[in-house]
């Protein structure tokens, strides 16, 4: 049973192909964005919403930590990408959706985490699946600010 946990959370984390597409952190992103669309129109309200995310996100770092091991590098393997699926579900927590946001929160999100400064940088040194998800986590964080400051008025 151990062993067959261990079999699909190498599966999942990278989201099966797509954590071995190029930029899959950006198509995992990408991918997500239809996700979050449909959990904003059924979880309007930020208080759900924000438990989804957050059952999402204890699920995410329970399943990382078990793939961690069957990827050559323990630190931050490119293939995983559940990570940016939880990072970008953060971004848009209680943000009116809109073209315009999506756009804006896309492209923050993915550009905080691949120049990773500051925070990001401190998080992405976490230890195993802390750092894998820290860096993820903390750059949406400062993305949903910065939409928040945007959109939000």
């Amino acid at each position: 049973m151990n062993l067959q946990w261990h079999k699909w959370s190498v599966y999942v984390s990278p989201l099966g192909p797509i954590g071995y597409f190029p930029a899959s952190g950006t198509v995992a992103t990408l991918i997500t964005i239809p996700f979050v669309w449909w959990l904003n129109a059924v979880a309007p309200e930020s208080l759900p919403y924000i438990g989804a995310v957050s059952i999402i996100t204890c699920i995410s770092f329970f399943v990382i930590s078990k793939a961690l091991p069957f990827f050559e590098t323990s630190e931050d393997p490119s293939e995983i990408v559940l990570d940016e699926v939880v990072g970008c579900l953060i971004v848009f927590w209680s943000i009116h959706l809109t073209t315009e946001s999506i756009i804006v929160g896309f492209i923050l999100f993915r550009a905080l985490d691949i120049i990773k400064f500051g925070l990001v940088k401190k998080a992405e040194k976490l230890v195993a699946a802390w750092g894998v998800m820290g860096d993820d986590i903390v750059a949406a964080v400062i993305s949903n600010i910065i939409l928040r400051m945007l959109f939000i008025s």
